[in-house]
């Protein structure tokens, strides 16, 4: 009799230990949506979004501009259109154009004491000669001093305009835009119409990126000669610029229907189709850019993000490469290929990309942020840890972040620093998925606490069911029809002893997930604390009638015919637990041999 006994009380000791353990296999009970995670004990987590997270978008600083020859080639376009516009011939028609000899020359300045006017007309005709046969230098000598035998010479002042415009433009074609500037300067002053100058200023201010300056000057070039179409792309790509896409949009459809043949206008109309969120046309006027010229880094990535959009994301991921190969240090490229590759789930690739965004540049908290999404993906949550840390001190105001982070500390088990990040998602939000997730860490730190031997500890890990509780009620107060705030509630409330609670929050929560076999479970878990074993067993039946290969509800449903004394029915349980997992059917098994010896 005694040896009996010392077997029961040894089966009843394995028996609490598995009762512990199988806590831990309700972990493997997840038929929960993509974005709820169930790992780490009998308690849902609920992501934003989805699992995976969609990637913080990166605003980049960096403004595409022209190339270097890009401008060049403007220049000297502009600069041919005014000339066939013949606008200079059409203006001085009094002086009379001659091929000037060094004694002519001479013979008038002498003469300009006897008659000024006419030794200015003179000199006016030889500087004009000069000019046709881009002569600037000799041109502007001329014009000057023609200027300084009559101040009122009207032809000599419009001449030495248009040859300090045309020698400014020189320079401008020369890449040489300081010396540029104070001539064109000069012409203004000479001629308040020179509509070559005021192009030329606005390439200048262009080049120092004073777009409101350049903007003023091409207008102004364009309202003094509206056939001056050349302004047009320049103008486009400055509205583009300063992100005002209806006048971008204008000037760069004219000049679009003008040269569908330049790389820069289809690219900059490609990134208004992108502003302007029609991402087909964006693709379309992109793809024309990188046809004509396969070297601006910036069509290709732009392109990237096109197809992005479009969710092309293998197409993009190429493109997004090419970029890199133009400009290896082209860190919107890198960023691009980063989220593109997480869409496509190459988690590892994703890494790679924005590990080297943070490299060139480690001030992108989005950056921090997606590169801690990866981690997490691959369950690499120390790393996600410690970029989410890097990733807070650039964001302030983002609840998911703060919320994937305390999932992620969770998982590390630093519950207490868990429940901080989701205090700060709370502050940030306060919805219902806010406080369903603070419940959840408050609930998980609590089974912690609870396990110490320590008074005052347990006692903190009774407080912090309590906090759980008062979160999920929360919960379930902004939204009351949130399933995961009724399961947690209820696994809280059966911690605290509140079982008829608990039932009433597990029976919600089954009402609003009729086939969760995790919440079923849960409900007869709540009847089986109530002792109302008949109510319990109909839940755990409903629970492997959905999944038979549910095993923990296949315990519970022997353990639960167990202790309503039908044993056969708990011996079926077992034979079928047997199959699918041997630690639970031995678990069951000491019961049902308990059972036996008494």
């Amino acid at each position: 009799m005694n040896f009996q006994k010392h077997i029961l009380k040894s089966l009843a000791t394995f028996f609490i230990i598995w009762t512990f353990i199988i806590g831990g296999f309700l972990s493997t009970a997840q038929d929960l949506p993509p974005n709820e995670d169930l790992s780490l004990g009998a308690s849902v987590f609920v992501f934003r979004s989805s699992g995976r997270t969609a990637q913080k978008k990166f605003v980049s600083s960096n403004r595409t501009k022209r190339t270097k020859i890009q401008r060049l080639v403007a220049v000297k376009n502009i600069r041919k259109q005014y000339n066939n516009l013949a606008v200079v011939t059409a203006r001085r028609k009094r002086v009379k154009i001659f091929k000037p000899e060094p004694v002519q020359i001479e013979v008038a300045k002498k003469s300009a004491k006897k008659s000024a006017k006419e030794a200015s007309l003179t000199l006016t005709g030889a500087a004009q000669f000069y000019y046709d046969n881009n002569e600037m230098d000799k041109s502007i000598d001329l014009y000057r001093e023609a200027i300084d035998l009559d101040e009122k010479n009207t032809d000599a002042i419009l001449g030495l305009s248009d040859a300090l415009a045309s020698k400014a433009s020189d320079l401008l074609e020369k890449d040489k835009p300081q010396e540029a500037r104070g001539l064109f300067d000069e012409a203004v002053k000479l001629n308040v119409k020179n509509s070559v100058a005021y192009s030329g200023l606005g390439e200048i201010y262009d080049s120092l990126d004073d777009n409101d300056k350049a903007i003023f000057n091409y207008e102004k070039a364009l309202s003094l000669n509206a056939d001056l179409t050349e302004l047009y792309a320049p103008l486009g790509i400055l509205y583009t610029q300063k992100n005002e896409i209806a006048k971008a949009e204008d000037f760069l459809n004219k000049a679009i229907a003008l040269n569908r043949n330049d790389a820069s206008i289809q690219y900059f109309l490609g990134v208004v189709r992108l502003k302007q969120n029609r991402y087909e046309d964006a693709r379309l006027a992109l793809t024309e850019s990188t046809k004509l010229d396969a070297t601006m880094p910036e069509a290709h990535y732009s392109l990237g993000e096109a197809l992005a959009k479009l969710d092309r994301e293998a197409e993009a991921v190429n493109e997004y490469k090419e970029a890199i190969r133009l400009k290896p240090t082209y860190v919107d490229a890198w960023f691009g290929l980063g989220a593109a590759e997480y869409e496509r789930e190459n988690y590892v690739e994703a890494i790679k990309a924005y590990t080297e965004t943070n490299r060139l540049k480690n001030d992108i908290g989005a950056a921090h942020a997606n590169l801690a999404d990866a981690y997490r993906q691959l369950k690499e949550y120390d790393k996600a840890n410690g970029e989410y840390s890097i990733a807070a001190v650039f964001i302030k105001d983002d609840a998911e972040l703060y919320s994937n982070w305390g999932f992620c500390l969770g998982k590390v088990q630093k519950w207490n620093n868990a429940i901080l990040r989701l205090n700060e998602a709370v502050a940030l939000s306060a919805d219902h998925i806010d406080y369903t997730n603070l419940g959840w860490a408050y609930y998980n730190a609590s089974q912690i606490d609870l396990k110490s031997k320590l008074p005052e500890t347990k006692a903190e890990g009774k407080a912090k069911l309590q906090q759980a509780k008062a979160a999920l009620q929360k919960a379930v107060s902004i939204k009351n029809d949130f399933a995961p705030a009724y399961i947690n509630l209820g696994i809280t409330q059966n911690d605290l002893g509140e079982y008829q609670a608990a039932v009433e929050s597990l029976k919600r929560a089954n009402e609003l997930r009729k086939d969760s076999v995790f919440a079923i479970n849960e409900l007869g878990i709540a009847y089986r604390k109530l002792n109302e074993y008949d109510n319990a067993i109909k839940q755990f039946e409903r629970a492997v009638a959905l999944n038979d290969k549910y095993a923990i509800g296949l315990y519970n449903l022997g353990e639960a015919q167990f202790r309503r004394r039908n044993v056969k029915e708990a011996k079926k349980a077992h034979e079928k637990l047997k199959k699918l997992d041997t630690n639970l059917a031995k678990a069951l098994e000491i019961l049902i041999i308990g059972a036996k010896m008494k």
